[in-house]
């Protein structure tokens, strides 16, 4: 029998976690396979542990991963497909703003197809207004221009992978990457399957987050934005050697040019604008090489609690060990 494992994280997830639960758990039992549900607690501020404590006490299926702070919801959710077991991983939201029906159809679509690695969620339509659509579709569109690997547009968390693929997938040991580029990344044959996913409040990232997101993305996938200011600098050093000839061909003639101020002004802020962001994205991509040469790890596990129960973490115990 095929096992799944059902991996999801955890921050102010409290109203949602019972329905969660019971929800999928109807689905899994629908379509009679092995199963686990694999919580990531990512520094919740709410009482979710105490519920998921709660379920683990009726259920011996049920996995909490506590990390020892809040890393952020990627994080959580690469610990999570870390201590997956299952022959199939499941990764979802805990929010429910994606039906859990939707587990069943991408398993099914696995079933019949045996060379599909992975079934993955995407958005039908967008609910977070024009502005927002038009943004990320912008987005998405110089994105795949820059990146050396297409990424598909309008992607969920929600989605079905074999284990093989996420072995794979966890070995990029990225800490600041796009998760859904490291998932094209890895390759694979992927599917998609389009889905709903209804708006339950107020979202948790920023506008600020989500540009550093965007950077970050441009950043991780591609070296282009290097290569555009090498042809920038290059273009800008033609155009002033044109220029200069052009004086130079003038003073020949015998016509004098006055200069004006405020071309001379608007030319000085130009170049020096130019500078300063081609000094901006150097440094960035600097800055990533700083933060990946660190070798910090993504996230720290404090404890994992089982129907074995509470054990510390890999890394405490391999220390306790040595002691």
């Amino acid at each position: 029998m095929k096992k799944i494992s059902v991996v999801t994280s955890l921050y102010r997830s409290a109203p949602y976690i019972r329905d969660f639960y019971d929800k999928h758990h109807d689905c899994l039992n629908r379509l009679n396979v092995d199963f686990e549900f694999i919580f990531v607690d990512d520094g919740s501020p709410d009482n979710s542990v105490h519920i998921v404590r709660e379920l683990l006490a009726r259920c011996n299926r049920i996995t909490l991963v506590r990390l020892s702070r809040n890393f952020g919801q990627h994080a959580a959710m690469f610990a999570g497909l870390a201590h997956a077991t299952g022959d199939y991983i499941y990764a979802t939201d805990c929010d429910l703003e994606e039906a859990p029906e939707n587990i069943e159809k991408m398993f099914a679509m696995l079933q019949s197809n045996s060379d599909i690695d992975v079934v993955y969620g995407v958005l039908r339509r967008r609910n977070a207004g024009l502005v927002a659509d038009t943004l990320s579709s912008l987005f998405y569109f110089i994105l795949n221009t820059m990146a050396d690997v297409h990424i598909p547009h309008n992607q969920t968390w929600q989605r079905i992978m074999s284990k093989q693929y996420v072995q794979e997938l966890l070995r990029y040991q990225e800490v600041m990457a796009l998760p859904v580029g490291l998932m094209a990344l890895v390759g694979f044959n992927q599917e998609p399957l389009f889905i709903d996913k209804t708006f339950k409040g107020v979202t948790s990232y920023s506008l600020t987050r989500r540009t550093t997101l965007a950077l970050s993305a441009f950043i991780s996938y591609s070296t282009k934005p290097l290569s555009w200011l090498c042809f920038a600098g290059l273009g800008l050093a033609g155009i002033s050697f044109a220029f200069i000839l052009a004086i130079c061909f003038a003073k020949s003639l015998g016509m004098d040019y006055q200069t004006g101020w405020s071309s001379l002004i608007a030319s000085i802020w130009c170049v020096g604008g130019l500078v300063l962001f081609s000094i901006g994205i150097v440094g960035t991509y600097l800055a990533r090489v700083f933060e990946q040469v660190k070798n910090r790890p993504r996230y720290i596990v404090k404890q994992i609690s089982s129907s074995t129960g509470v054990i510390p973490s890999l890394a405490a115990r391999q220390h306790a060990q040595t002691l």
